[in-house]
């Protein structure tokens, strides 16, 4: 017997909520009449919190569906688990306090995912954040899903581990310019290459997505230039006009305290004279008594809504590990240093960014120290902290000034997935 795979962990016991125990029962009911329909069996893992949800009365809000491993050697196959029973008894048993939906390690049919579709184009269903990862979505499937960005309420997609690749990233771009809720989009291992840099830099400068994870790509030095370009060129618009902001606000304060001293002293020679002329006025302010403003009473402060996401070339987050940003092949160095420079002037210039990731890119030292002045540029503008990760293969004293400058980020771990080796892109 093979070791059994770890599934998702259960979630800690949530605060009571009234009547998830009969909804949801009506939901395991109805899921499992599905099941029988097309031949499948439940989720073990979706069952079992189920079970706890009901009996603690808390309702599950992110639901993770994973394909079981093949069956060992000599064993008799086993149903498999499908996506459409859970989705169908989602809509079946107006299941409304769903908001996330992850699937792992499946092989989704057009069909499946147009029904997935017609599930987030619903707004009944409040479903903020979808995961799709190893499923083997093709592009005319992609296409179909980002059709339904714009009636959803998605705030964050992650396709990871789906090798629909250039074709795929424009259709899937399409819908993500129409969407205003979107923020953060995951792309990692989907064989993109450098002609998905200028859909994905149009995505980034006319939406609202402000996170781009693209491990595992090959974007190269073009496609990372392609997609960054315009970025940086805003970052550095934007942060010359906070300069000139600075400056003319410290101008109307220096100006402000000026005339606020030649008030003050215009005041006490009116004061002086007027207890010369025999002090009428203190007169009538003797016994007088003043009266003390009332305090107004505080009230308990409303918790404040966020921002709607806004429009715009922000960018908060890129990660771009192993993307083939190197200088190796001919002709290479000159679109390496090219890249680098659009990197420096976002890292230079950018008061939102937080995250890069460049790790696993063979840039050199000569970039690595270019990254480093960008690094020290920010310091000396007050720009906010970035954590920042980089690739190990440059010279020590280097490597160690950009840790000094930038905090470690850490690797965003994917529950239940394992690394997928990845194919080479002619």
């Amino acid at each position: 017997m093979g070791k059994k795979k770890k599934g998702p962990e259960l979630p800690k016991k949530i605060k009571w909520e009234q009547d998830a125990d009969i909804h949801q029962r009506k939901f395991v009911n109805v899921y499992e009449v599905q099941c029988a329909k097309v031949k499948s069996i439940p989720c073990p893992w979706l069952m079992t919190i189920m079970k706890k949800a009901i009996e603690e009365r808390f309702y599950v809000r992110k639901f993770i569906i994973e394909a079981e491993d093949g069956n060992d050697i000599g064993e008799p196959p086993a149903p498999p688990i499908k996506l459409d029973p859970v989705i169908n008894a989602i809509r079946k048993s107006h299941l409304i306090y769903v908001f996330e939906l992850a699937a792992w390690n499946f092989e989704l049919e057009h069909q499946t995912v147009a029904n997935l579709a017609l599930l987030i184009e619903k707004g009944i269903y409040p479903i903020t954040g979808i995961e799709l990862m190893d499923c083997s979505l093709l592009y005319y499937s992609v296409e179909r899903l980002a059709r339904s960005f714009r009636f959803s309420s998605l705030t964050e997609v992650n396709l990871d581990y789906n090798e629909f690749g250039d074709e795929g990233c424009v259709k899937l771009c399409g819908g993500c310019k129409n969407n205003k809720t979107i923020v953060s989009l995951s792309l990692c291992y989907c064989a993109l290459t450098y002609r998905s840099g200028l859909p994905l830099g149009e995505v980034a400068f006319h939406s609202t997505i402000r996170e781009f994870f693209l491990d595992g790509n090959r974007l190269e030095c073009q496609g990372v230039i392609d997609m960054t370009r315009s970025i940086a060129v805003a970052a550095e618009d934007d942060n010359a006009r906070r300069i000139e902001e600075e400056r003319l606000k410290a101008l109307m304060m220096a100006e402000g305290a000026l005339q606020a001293t030649d008030k003050h002293m215009t005041s006490q020679m009116g004061t002086e004279a007027s207890g010369a002329s025999g002090g009428d006025g203190a007169e009538k302010s003797d016994g007088a008594e003043i009266p003390k403003k009332k305090k107004k009473k505080k009230g308990k402060k409303k918790k404040k809504e966020p921002d709607p996401p806004v429009v715009g070339p922000f960018i908060y987050k890129l990660h771009l590990a192993d993307n083939g940003i190197d200088g190796w092949c001919d002709g290479r160095d000159d679109l390496l240093f090219a890249c680098v420079g659009v990197i420096a002037r976002l890292i230079m210039y950018s008061h939102c960014l937080c995250e890069l990731d460049i790790d696993d890119n063979a840039i050199g030292n000569l970039s690595a120290q270019e990254l480093l002045a960008a690094l020290e540029r920010r310091k000396e503008g007050n720009l906010p902290g970035l954590q920042m990760k980089t690739t190990t293969e440059i010279q020590k004293d280097t490597f160690s000034a950009i840790v000094k400058l930038a905090s470690g980020l850490k690797k965003k771990k994917k529950k239940g997935k394992k690394k997928k080796k990845k194919v080479g892109i002619n």
